[in-house]
């Protein structure tokens, strides 16, 4: 399978000169204009959207049941694109990375390790399970502070912008003469 270098797929990583790392390109659509810049709206990809057995696999018949997702991201001094404009943007693969897991991974790690701190204690199921939730809620909070701390790290740059296509309609008589 070929595809020419302007066929960018939503999502997924593309390469750059030498000098640079591997960044994500995601195509884009400006929902609004605001001070000191633009509101971008994406699609969240899932995995089902692409494979062959999204109609007899349960995941791809949930997927199709939910409704599109759409992204909102800022990105700051563009306010010379207008809304609807199609953009490409990127940010760094390994800091989406990061982020994902420290909100995913650690969260997960921080309760398995209070359940079984806790079960090693020999203590009451529920007081165990409490002492997780618990213990899983501060984590949250506290990765979600550091997350907002480090937000310069995952902003969004501009890579291009998309070229408008516009169709023009003629009339039937003016096509036959």
């Amino acid at each position: 399978m070929t595809s020419s270098p302007e066929d960018k797929s939503c999502h997924s990583p593309q390469p750059s000169d030498a000098s640079s790392s591997q960044r994500l390109i995601v195509k884009a659509t400006v929902v609004r204009q605001d001070t000191g810049g633009v509101w971008l709206s994406t699609p969240v990809s899932t995995s089902c959207s692409g494979c062959q057995q999204q109609d007899s696999c349960s995941s791809g018949l949930v997927a199709k049941a939910l409704p599109v997702r759409q992204q909102q991201l800022f990105l700051a001094d563009s306010s010379d694109l207008l809304p609807g404009q199609q953009v490409e943007i990127c940010v760094e693969p390994g800091a989406v990375l990061r982020s994902a897991l420290m909100v995913y991974l650690l969260p997960l790690c921080v309760f398995i390790a209070a359940l079984a701190l806790g079960h090693l204690q020999s203590w009451h199921e529920l007081l165990q399970l409490g002492c997780a939730v618990v213990s899983t809620a501060l984590t949250l909070w506290c990765v979600r502070r550091v997350e907002l701390g480090r937000a310069d790290q995952l902003s969004v740059q501009l890579v291009r912008v998309l070229p408008d296509i516009s169709v023009l309609q003629q009339p039937a008589d003016s096509a036959l003469a």
